[in-house]
């Protein structure tokens, strides 16, 4: 018997090259007709939702200048690459048992420390979303030198950051605190007092 004969009875090779694809089990990580198919379909999901969340901006003035022009076109051409990676994914035998393959991993991502700690840095991400877009508010607090101004993206934005610095970085609340506080604040200041915008606009 060859070795040829004793493969894995998932693997094929691939006609132009001298590699070979281990099926969607393969652990070394390669890229499968499998994987890409997935991929486009959760960065095609993606570019969906962001183009429709960028039409829904307000336009101050004219359409060259609408705060959602930019994201619109990088979410367009990453739809556009998606569709492309998808259909020559489907080509290659992508959608053969996508289904079932699809269900393996996630119970296998779900499965391992790391798996559930990204899932949990996702739901926190998506609450941080709804929370900027649903509470809004701005603070405005005389000094003796200037009115200091604090908005709810600052005071969501500072929580939600000290919250995963503390999770994942594992550092000290107080240094997590002080390094999410700088750089929410500077970031505010720029677009606030350069650009005369209030971080973020709602959707």
């Amino acid at each position: 018997m060859t070795e040829h004969d004793t493969a894995h009875p998932d693997s094929e090779r691939i006609p132009n090259g001298d590699s070979e694809f281990a099926g969607e089990e393969d652990p070394t990580g390669r890229a499968t007709p499998g994987k890409d198919l997935g991929s486009a379909c959760v960065i095609g999901a993606l570019s969906i939702a962001v183009m429709v969340m960028s039409l829904r901006l307000d336009i101050p003035g004219s359409v060259s200048t609408a705060p959602g022009l930019l994201p619109f076109v990088t979410s367009l051409s990453l739809l556009l690459m998606a569709v492309v990676l998808g259909a020559r994914a489907v080509q290659a035998g992508g959608a053969r048992g996508f289904v079932s393959a699809s269900r393996r991993a996630s119970e296998a991502f779900l499965s391992s420390e790391e798996g559930r700690r990204s899932l949990l840095l996702i739901v926190i991400i998506v609450a941080y979303v709804l929370l900027v877009g649903v509470i809004n508010f701005d603070l405005r607090l005389p000094t003796p030198v200037f009115v200091f101004r604090l908005s709810s993206y600052e005071v969501i934005s500072i929580a939600v950051i000290t919250l995963i610095m503390k999770l994942f970085w594992k550092g000290p609340l107080t240094r997590c605190f002080l390094v999410s506080l700088i750089t929410i604040e500077v970031l505010a200041a720029i677009f606030r007092y350069a650009f005369g915008i209030i971080m973020p606009e709602s959707f």
